[in-house]
């Protein structure tokens, strides 16, 4: 069974969508970078919460709702 690659868009992304996505799930931005999770990062700063997601070979991906 193939994997489907989770596109985040920076300006549309939510909490809903970035709860959804898991260690080992593949996803990818609208920058290019993309690759499989590895370790996924939540960190709550007042009103924001930044996500990090920690990617195989392509570095991090941070996401701030």
């Amino acid at each position: 069974m193939q994997k489907t690659i989770i596109n985040i868009r920076r300006s549309s992304a939510n909490n809903s969508l970035l709860e959804k996505i898991k260690v080992g799930d593949l996803v990818s931005d609208e920058f290019g970078k993309s690759g499989k999770v590895k370790n996924i990062e939540r960190i709550e700063h007042s009103r924001e919460v930044h996500y990090y997601f920690h990617l195989d070979k392509a570095g991090t991906l941070l996401i701030i709702v």
